[in-house]
């Protein structure tokens, strides 16, 4: 019972005692030296509730006197909680005085191309040529051997030909060529679709599209670094300091290797538009610096090639001919007349016949015992067997009859409308003074002598208007009732070699574009070419005393080895000569038209007659022969020219021509019944033996009529 007592006594204590601690807690006063006199209470047990009392009590320090974050805490094997703190270091300030720079981002290419020069720093420049090149041998072997191996060495040479190193820049540039030749196909690889994407293939078909989406990705890149070097020419940065001679170096370089592209397979591949632009981008005036005017003369050159190989096809054509017109309209028609002369080399129009398109006729339906029975199951199969080749014929990407002809009439149509475009730009000269698109006309009038004969019956009236109008404006400036003595003018007088071209081209494309709407049938009116016709037999004794009434391009004169000057004037196609467009000119006008008379017959022949005393041999002769056709067709009407003696009346004397600023010339009031072809005379005389035979001919023949008469 004693023992009960004690532990009743001791419970007691220990309540009286938490309770003023409570009360001192209440309070919030402490006291330093309470566990001091707990310690020392040998009354009051140390157990595990005083413990903790004390920890709870005592004040909290911590160790580290920095900046520290308290993370979360964590529980040991044996149950405890510890409380997690980690320490912060501090951040050095910045200097006051110094203000720090912003950091600038260097991309991997410059820090691999740093780390490249570091190392070969000890090099000399001999020995660090060799070993570009050795890299850039290594890199394209590797992708000839196994491209689907080694593809990312396509994209380690690709980042070369992008490097600031001149030499590297172009040994890479050059080296993949050939591998771009060899790695990619003959035909556009089209990107894939999110299903595809999506869609489950075995390893080999997703390695094949890796491939294959890496070429694509590294021939673009290509290609716009290409564009944005080829930028850079001698001639448009001859005033600018900023460019220096490694970027000249770069675009030149740029050009030629699209130059080469297009000449390859890769004209087929994807992203050709753009290297047609590069190449297209260098058609200007003509450059006077040799570096341009070489790669002028390529760019012209790769051109006609892509539009003489393109005759089965005619898509490459057509983005050819969109492109460049698009870019002479652009420039304002500031190009060198050689860059029209380009059009001349067309192939896809040479089997055009708009005149007689298949979707003109009528397609035939077969009737309903005519056709073959074929149940529902028979029917599904043949229309997904048209599905199956229909997507064959596009993953093939063959062109079929009906696109190849929609080609050519797009070609065409855009063709004629830059025509039509460059002849109202440069047929007011006399207005608004010499423009770019007046120093056109030739070239164009030579292509519409070729192609104008397919124009629509719509561009008929205009073309006809510009032509007149040209014409109009060469043989009014050079009016001989226009020359004033007094006055120091280049107008007047006799005409030089382009402007009796181009008057020719006018007459011969006339009548070359009538012809062919009215063999036809689709001219419902008669037009009146007769201003044409006495605008030929104006200009004859003009032509007949120009020094290369027998020359052409082509022929003119022998280019010089040593000069490039003479290179890019020449066409590359066979362009007629003066002489050969003035028989093409009078054959229209008797013997394909319903132009010819005996009165316009007889006037030409004599004036044909006095050109032939003056005109090269091999013109006198062709014009001999031409006059033998007009007097076998107009027959005795014409054979009295040559007969002196029964002629002599009084109809009055011959007049060349009434050739009067006040009124146009009239042909049939010449008198040319009373003329006299005394020429016959002389020409029995020519040096030449054939012409003198010509002559001979001619005289016997209607001696012969006439004495059978």
């Amino acid at each position: 019972m004693g023992k009960r007592k004690n532990n009743v006594k001791e419970q007691e204590k220990r309540k009286k005692a938490k309770q003023e601690k409570d009360s001192l807690l209440s309070t919030g006063l402490f006291q330093n030296n309470i566990g001091e006199e707990r310690e020392n209470d040998s009354n009051v047990p140390n157990d595990w509730d005083n413990e903790e009392q004390d920890y709870e009590l005592r004040p909290r320090k911590l160790k580290n006197s920095g900046k520290v974050v308290e993370g979360l805490p964590i529980k040991t094997s044996e149950g405890k909680i510890e409380r997690v703190v980690r320490e912060i270091e501090p951040e050095e300030e910045p200097e006051p005085e110094s203000e720090p720079e912003p950091e600038q981002e260097v991309p991997e290419e410059d820090e691999q191309q740093k780390e490249e020069e570091d190392e070969d720093a000890h090099l000399t420049p001999t020995e660090r040529l060799n070993k570009i090149k050795e890299e850039v041998a290594d890199l394209a072997s590797k992708l000839i051997e196994d491209p689907e191996e080694n593809i990312s060495c396509l994209t380690r040479l690709r980042k070369m030909s992008e490097s600031h190193n001149i030499v590297t820049s172009q040994l890479a540039i050059m080296a993949l060529i050939p591998v771009f030749k060899s790695l990619a196909p003959s035909y556009m690889i089209r990107p894939l679709t999110d299903a595809e994407k999506r869609e489950k293939v075995s390893r080999e078909v997703a390695r094949l599209r890796a491939y294959e989406q890496s070429l694509v990705s590294n021939y673009t890149y290509y290609i716009d670094n290409l564009g944005k070097m080829a930028r850079v020419s001698y001639s448009n940065s001859a005033n600018n300091s900023k460019i220096t001679p490694d970027q000249l170096k770069k675009g030149a370089l740029a050009t030629k290797a699209a130059c080469e592209l297009c000449l390859s397979s890769l004209r087929h591949f994807n992203y050709r538009n753009e290297v047609f632009s590069i190449v297209i981008r260098r058609l200007n005036k003509r450059p006077g610096n040799p570096e341009d005017l070489e790669i002028f003369t390529k760019s012209l050159r790769v051109l006609e090639t892509l539009l003489k190989e393109d005759e089965e096809n005619g898509d490459i054509t057509h983005e050819v001919i969109k492109l460049m017109c698009k870019s002479i309209r652009d420039k304002k028609f500031r190009v060198d007349e050689s860059v029209i002369n380009v059009f001349l080399s067309l192939s896809l129009l040479e089997d055009y016949d708009p005149n007689h398109n298949r979707d003109d006729m009528p397609q035939k339906k077969l009737k309903k015992k005519d056709r073959v029975h074929l149940s529902k199951k028979e029917r599904k199969a043949r229309k997904e067997r048209k599905e199956i080749d229909e997507e064959m014929r596009r993953a093939e990407q063959a062109i079929t009859v009906e696109q190849r002809e929609k080609y050519q009439a797009e070609v065409l149509k855009m063709l004629l409308m830059l025509y039509l475009e460059i002849l109202k730009a440069g047929s007011h000269t006399l207005e608004s003074g010499r423009n770019d698109a007046t120093l056109l006309m030739a070239s164009v009038l030579e292509g519409l002598a070729r192609f104008g004969q397919m124009a629509n019956f719509d561009l008929l009236g205009d073309f006809l208007e510009v032509l007149r109008e040209i014409m109009g404006d060469i043989i009014d400036e050079h009016n001989l009732g226009n020359f004033d003595a007094n006055i120091d003018d280049e107008t007047g007088g006799v005409y030089d070699g382009k402007q009796l071209r181009t008057v020719l081209l006018c007459i011969a494309t006339s009548f070359s574009l009538m012809l062919n709407h009215g063999s036809t049938g689709r001219l419902p009116m008669t037009i009146d070419l007769s201003k044409f016709v006495s605008s030929l037999y104006l200009i004859l004794a003009d032509l007949s005393v120009d020094t290369d009434l027998e020359f052409s391009h082509k022929t003119l004169r022998l280019a010089d080895p040593l000069s490039m000057e003479q290179v890019a004037e020449k066409p590359a196609v066979n362009v007629s000569t003066k002489a050969e467009l003035l028989l093409r000119c009078l054959d229209f006008i008797f013997f394909r038209s319903k132009n010819g008379s005996v009165a316009r017959a007889a006037s030409f022949t004599k004036r044909l007659y006095l050109t032939a005393l003056q005109t090269p041999e091999k013109t006198s002769l062709a014009t001999l022969k031409f006059i033998g056709k007009l007097v076998s067709r107009y027959d005795e009407s014409m054979k009295g020219l040559w007969n002196t003696e029964e002629r002599i009346s009084g109809e009055g004397s011959y007049v060349l021509g009434i050739e009067r600023d006040d009124r146009e010339i009239e042909l049939e009031r010449s008198n040319s019944g009373a003329a006299t072809l005394w020429e016959n005379v002389l020409l029995d005389k020519h040096y030449c033996p054939l012409v003198r035979d010509g002559s001979r001919t001619l005289m016997n023949s209607s001696k012969v009529s006439n004495n059978n008469r």
